[in-house]
């Protein structure tokens, strides 16, 4: 599955876009990548290589096809800039309303993002061409110094992730909704227990439209590739997790109960089912502490450096038996032997541990927390068409981590 990316580039001043003109019809410049690649970096990679000095506002309305999904990526264009490409020429938006596109999805996407007004926006604190120069000004506030060089690593209406060069070195911001406040504060706990371990909070503010501002420092160090040093600083600090009081308040408790009923509804198959939901049962029901599970345990959000080791993006975080978390991390790195370095890091060590059972149970709450995302992205309008390949797509998860025990 593909990401194809419409480049909606808008000069505020001029209420114009770049397109390429054919006949009577209009395109706007098309990039294709991976999956998984982060759009916002290969947009900004294509403005820079195309002098086209350019700020990128959102991805925006998202429509899900068999091969591909399209995203309007709507970017703020330097006053009065030009493109290097000839074939690109500034077309006043009202143009791009009234005549066709040679592209299906663009002429309604430009459509949806022209109807509230005569420059693109669409439902959410950041669905509008604006937000970023407040959050510019908000975050050289926050830390004290001019933020320069902001780069995207998530833009959508409802959620943002920044970085940016300060003075006093890299800062990341984040603009989450209201609901997912919590990931502010289980980090700002966290960092309080264990101050070498996690990004130190630099300000967080509740907006007035239901957004919630968070600034961190940045984290030093970088994705490692020894699992084992990871995994024995994952047991260690689970054992500080499970005194601490102002921690465990900010973890929701996992409900693997409704995640049992959730996927036997799901899955077609009677003896699939049956056998998710014996693994889930012994891995809720083993004897084993209770703490902190980051259920975003990627190699890529574990830095090490030197012999320290930072855990970042603790969103989807739990409490609920400690070793899914290492069942999380160890399917991610596909490495089965840090199970040891994780039981001999605990004290008493663990043992007996059915790591077959937490493997499944952390393949499907994985499954669980990923519909989950579909179902709200659908909802709030931000990506369309989604909701039947999801379901394929996580029958066919579901059913692949019994078959593959």
């Amino acid at each position: 599955m593909q990401q194809v990316l419409h480049l909606h580039i808008v000069d505020r001043d001029r209420g114009a876009a770049l397109a390429a003109w054919y006949g009577k019809r209009w395109l706007l410049p098309v990039l294709i990548c991976g999956e998984r690649a982060r759009a916002a970096l290969v947009v900004a990679t294509w403005a820079a290589e195309h002098g086209v000095p350019c700020d990128l506002a959102g991805q925006w309305l998202g429509r899900v096809g068999p091969d591909a999904t399209d995203w309007l990526m709507v970017m703020r264009a330097a006053p009065f800039s030009r493109a290097a490409d000839p074939k690109l020429e500034w077309s006043p938006l009202a143009d791009l309303t009234s005549t066709a596109s040679l592209d299906n999805y663009q002429g309604w996407a430009v459509a949806a993002c022209l109807e509230h007004g005569s420059l693109p926006s669409v439902p959410g604190p950041f669905g509008n061409l604006t937000w970023l120069d407040d959050v510019k000004a908000w975050i050289s506030a926050a830390a004290g110094t001019v933020a320069r060089a902001v780069t995207p690593y998530r833009v959508s209406a409802h959620e943002v992730v920044l970085g940016a060069e300060t003075r006093c070195g890299p800062v990341y911001f984040k603009g989450l909704r209201a609901e997912r406040a919590c990931e502010a504060r289980l980090t700002r706990a966290m960092a309080a227990l264990a101050p070498a371990s996690f990004a130190r909070t630099l300000a967080v503010e509740e907006r007035a439209d239901g957004s919630v501002w968070w600034l961190a420092a940045g984290c030093p160090g970088q994705p490692g590739d020894d699992g084992n040093l990871a995994a024995g600083a994952l047991a260690r600090l689970q054992r500080r997790v499970i005194g601490s009081g102002p921690v465990l308040r900010e973890l929701r408790r996992l409900d693997l109960d409704a995640v049992t009923t959730w996927a036997s509804g799901f899955i077609d198959d009677a003896a699939s089912g049956g056998a998710i939901q014996r693994c889930v049962e012994r891995a809720a029901n083993a004897s084993v502490p209770e703490s902190w599970i980051p259920m975003d345990l990627d190699p890529t959000n574990v830095l090490v450096d030197g012999g320290e080791v930072r855990f970042i993006d603790l969103d989807d975080s739990y409490l609920g038996p400690a070793p899914l978390a290492m069942a999380v991390f160890s399917r991610r790195c596909r490495d089965a032997s840090l199970y040891r370095t994780y039981e001999h890091s605990w004290f008493p060590p663990l043992s007996g541990i059915d790591w077959s059972a937490f493997e499944v149970t952390a393949a499907v709450v994985d499954a669980w927390l990923g519909w989950q995302r579909v179902e709200r992205h659908t909802c709030r309008g931000e990506v369309h068409g989604a909701l039947d390949l999801a379901a394929t797509r996580t029958r066919e998860r579901l059913s692949r981590c019994v078959h593959r025990r």
